[in-house]
């Protein structure tokens, strides 16, 4: 065969391998095309899914937060029974005695006074947990604590006289003072004291404790009674635990949710064993100036809640 000819045998057998090439090219390109459908088909199916997975979970996102909202109004609720009960089971006793015919004038005006005490403060009271309830604390005021202790003091004062009980307040200070809503405040160390009653029963004595530390202000309540077994002493903040067969379990749980909206913290003494001690921290509230005035109605209201009640 000629040079020629082998070339030409060359060229024709590069051909054909080219064409071989392009036809596997062509079929490749077919096959990877069809791939590529294949692929956006699922990667449409994946989105839809994704789309509707993401659909499904904002739904569930929405009925948890619904059922958050409904567990929270209940539960809220349920705490402000608890929370008017007392006050107006006195509000109801004062009532019932101005139906007496023979009651004495001076009597009378004071079972309406005390009426009217009651229910003004269930009205606050109302107010304030459904201030609570929103998550907001509008209309913070400044409270002295020594103030708030004989307030509430003079709410149980029934209850302390017919228990022959023994009321102490001790002071660092002359003037405490602390920023919050006052008769949420109140009803909640309410609550404390009256628990201490209910442990006590008779000739109970309550010691309560006032100190400054750091930015805080310390106030303490220590009882008599038998104290809380140390399998209860962490479940007793908890929501609905009780030990009382007609207890609701929301008294401890109000105290501490009060305390935490007021930025504090609440704890019960566990080195404490002659009967029950709840120690509640609360930012203090610091003002540099007073008028002469001010500091004098202070320590007139310091004398008389450092004062002992039988």
């Amino acid at each position: 065969m000629s040079h020629t000819a082998a070339n030409k045998q060359q060229l024709q057998d590069a051909f054909e391998l080219f064409n071989q090439v392009s036809e596997q090219l062509t079929g490749s390109y077919a096959v990877l095309q069809q791939q590529v459908v294949g692929l956006n088909q699922e990667l449409a199916a994946a989105r839809t899914e994704r789309l509707q997975l993401l659909a499904d979970i904002r739904s569930l996102q929405l009925e948890a937060s619904r059922s958050r909202r409904l567990s929270s109004m209940g539960e809220m609720t349920a705490r402000l029974a608890h929370q008017v009960r007392t006050p107006l089971s006195a509000a109801l006793l004062y009532a019932s005695q101005l139906k007496q015919s023979n009651l004495p004038l001076e009597q009378h005006d004071c079972f309406v006074d005390r009426l009217l005490v009651g229910l003004r403060h269930l009205d606050h009271m109302v107010n304030d947990m459904l201030v609570f309830a929103r998550g907001g604390q509008a209309g913070e005021e400044k409270i002295d604590v020594l103030e708030l202790l004989e307030q509430v003091r003079q709410s149980l004062q029934p209850r302390l006289q017919a228990g022959r009980a023994d009321w102490q307040v001790k002071a660092a200070q002359h003037a405490v003072a602390v920023l919050g809503q006052g008769e949420v405040l109140a009803s909640v160390l309410g609550n404390l004291a009256s628990n201490a009653l209910d442990a006590c029963g008779d000739a109970a004595r309550l010691d309560w404790q006032v100190d400054g530390q750091d930015d805080d202000v310390v106030i303490s309540l220590q009882d008599n009674g038998p104290g809380i077994a140390d399998d209860l002493r962490e479940r007793i903040f908890e929501p609905f635990f009780t030990t009382r067969t007609n207890g609701t379990g929301l008294g401890l749980a109000v105290v501490r949710a009060v305390i935490v909206a007021h930025r504090g913290e609440i704890e019960l003494d566990t080195d404490f064993r002659e009967g029950a001690r709840f120690i509640v921290r609360l930012p203090v509230c610091r003002e540099q100036r007073h008028l002469p005035s001010e500091r004098l109605h202070k320590r007139q209201k310091a004398a008389i809640a450092t004062s002992r009640y039988v």
